[in-house]
């Protein structure tokens, strides 16, 4: 699903975070959203998410402007189309992974067998087939993060957003988290969009936007991007 960001302004209160964002994003790629901590990619990420309201300008998903979306269209329209990869996680800890990945299957109204068939499919895609019935505060980071993608993907999302998926990793789980989310919008053809300062993303990205004092720029995949990282 291509998207497209015209005009976006984002203030809290009276604070501007982004300015005047005019970009777009294709279907089918690999995004990666750069950007040191405080430069607005994590707004910006939330905003495209349908988490954060933006103070002006528009959101167009396929054409079409998701701002206009209310109720129960616009809580359809993010539950089947976009999955989220919070920063930090935000498993629930008093329930089991497999309960946790299943979590929008719930919320979508889907039989507790049909939840539990995907659950089970998605940790045997993503290596955590032996955690499912352990509870968060059991499993590594590296599956935690795993866990989390499996969440996203349940509903079979043509948008997923990761915020900072590498920060709370070691290198190794790093790499293997971020050459997880490279295979999945391969295999699955959607559009990944990762938020991070991690020079390891840019390897995998098919484009890097860069966000500095809340604007952007853009760069080519594989370039340093000078001002942009520090």
């Amino acid at each position: 699903m291509t998207i497209k960001l015209q005009n976006l302004n984002k203030k809290y209160g009276k604070k501007p975070v982004l300015f005047d964002i005019n970009l777009e994003i294709p279907t089918g790629s690999f995004t990666m959203l750069r950007g040191v901590s405080g430069s607005g990619k994590s707004t910006l990420l939330s905003i495209i998410g349908g988490i954060e309201p933006m103070t002006s300008g528009q959101v167009l998903i396929d054409e079409q402007d998701v701002s206009k979306l209310k109720g129960r269209a616009r809580a359809d329209f993010y539950r089947h189309k976009i999955g989220f990869i919070f920063q930090g996680f935000y498993l629930q800890p008093q329930l089991m992974v497999a309960e946790n990945i299943a979590l929008m299957g719930i919320f979508a109204g889907m039989a507790k067998k049909e939840r539990e068939a995907r659950a089970k499919e998605l940790a045997e895609m993503l290596g955590i087939a032996d955690v499912l019935e352990s509870l968060p505060a059991e499993i590594s980071g590296g599956q935690a993060e795993r866990a989390c993608a499996a969440r996203a993907m349940f509903m079979n999302p043509e948008i997923i957003l990761a915020d900072e998926p590498t920060n709370n990793l070691d290198p190794e789980n790093a790499r293997n988290v971020i050459e997880m989310l490279k295979k999945i919008q391969q295999e699955t053809g959607a559009t990944m969009i990762v938020a991070s300062h991690d020079p390891m993303v840019e390897k995998y990205a098919t484009q890097i936007i860069g966000i500095r004092d809340g604007r952007v720029s853009m760069a080519n995949a594989g370039e340093t991007g000078e001002g942009v990282e520090e």
